[in-house]
């Protein structure tokens, strides 16, 4: 039962991905003449252990895979729900827009490769949705309510994913319907209450009434956020001492947080997150001819 746990039959897992990433650190480091280092791609559903964690998501505080909250934890009415879109079939099956996909044809034939072959001009993704209500419960103590949460999986090993000097922001690509969102990044400190925020605000990606592909779902959008730009908080609140994050940087998890003070619904997809080196307002990433 917990060799299961640590290496999935179905692939993913916390050692897979640290043993993943920790290589590709290795790798990205080995060429000292390089004066950038080119992206590494934490999370990316186009590929099968990825793919797996994000099928095993829980509700909760158990660790391990991807996990949904919301402020039914404090006698709120949120509600938050995560489903994993691989093929243009999921995706119709979640708009409603043709008969349900067929289980027995979906992940249990994929192939034992790292990346699965999708169709090609389909970007795989998780969408996250639900509804924020700001009513705060009868029986609650709290003094506000009306936030949804998810959390990517924790990156295993000694404090975290240790991206030292290398890297100096995160890119998500993504999709927003307009509203606020906190990005949540937890990094190793002394002090386990910090957390660095910051925020993806903007026009949703596919403003309404706009034509959405009934296939793919459209276009994503990429953000660029440097991690000097990340506020450090606790408990919710700004600290008022600020420690800019522009030293060794050890990532233990990323999460987004919709806690905009706004009642009603949210969708929110998310197809890929890389750190990269951000500089002159362009990702350096890998040469042509490498």
């Amino acid at each position: 039962m917990i060799w299961r746990k640590i290496f999935p039959t179905d692939g993913g897992g916390a050692l897979r991905r640290m043993f993943k990433l920790r290589k590709e650190l290795f790798d990205r480091n080995m060429d000292k003449d390089k004066q950038y280092n080119v992206p590494i791609t934490l999370f990316d559903f186009s590929r099968k252990d990825d793919s797996a964690d994000a099928m095993a998501a829980i509700a909760g505080p158990q660790k391990g895979g991807w996990r949904l909250s919301d402020d039914e934890t404090i006698g709120g009415f949120s509600r938050g729900k995560m489903s994993l879109i691989r093929t243009p079939e999921d995706y119709r099956r979640n708009m409603n827009l043709g008969e349900p996909l067929d289980e027995s044809s979906s992940s249990s034939s994929e192939p034992s490769n790292e990346y699965i072959q999708y169709a090609e001009d389909f970007v795989p993704f998780v969408r996250w949705e639900g509804n924020t209500d700001t009513t705060i419960g009868p029986d609650s103590r709290a003094q506000r309510s009306g936030f949804c949460a998810i959390r990517s999986p924790e990156f295993a090993g000694w404090n975290g994913l240790n991206l030292k000097h290398h890297y100096n922001a995160l890119e998500m690509t993504c999709r927003t319907d307009g509203r606020i969102y906190t990005v949540n990044l937890k990094v190793s400190s002394y002090f386990p209450d910090d957390l660095y925020q910051g925020f993806i605000a903007a026009d949703p990606t596919h403003p309404p009434g706009s034509e959405i592909c009934t296939r793919t779902g459209g276009d994503f959008a990429t953000f660029l956020m440097p991690f000097q730009d990340f506020v450090l908080t606790s408990h919710g609140l700004e600290r008022e001492q600020q420690r800019i994050i522009d030293g060794a940087l050890k990532i233990e998890h990323i999460g987004v947080t919709l806690m905009d003070g706004e009642d009603g619904d949210f969708q929110f997809d998310l197809a890929r997150m890389r750190v990269v080196n951000y500089v002159g307002g362009e990702v350096m990433e890998e040469e042509e001819n490498q």
